[in-house]
């Protein structure tokens, strides 16, 4: 007679086994955690960088230095038009 027979399958099944099933299934747990958080920061990380280009393009299509010191000049030119307006206006002159 064989040990093996066709009708039951034939499973090993010992104490010590048991032990090493559960830490499998701890690990396998764990992994699923890690993977999660793994694609959490893979998505942020992705939006950062977007986010990112975003703004430098933003920063790209505002102009270069010499269209900051153009517009500056404008504004100080501007004010101080206005300034001595109110002056003379105050004073009487106007």
């Amino acid at each position: 007679m064989s040990a093996v027979t066709d009708d039951a399958p034939a499973y090993v099944t010992r104490g010590e086994f048991s032990d090493v099933r559960q830490d499998v299934k701890t690990l396998e747990r764990q992994m699923v955690e890690v993977q999660t958080t793994q694609g959490a920061q893979s998505g942020q990380l992705s939006q950062i960088i977007m986010n990112q280009d975003a703004q430098t393009a933003m920063i790209r299509s505002q102009g270069n230095v010499r269209a900051m010191i153009v517009s500056a000049c404008s504004g100080l030119g501007g004010g101080s038009a206005v300034g001595l307006y109110a002056l003379l206006h105050s004073l009487g002159k106007i």
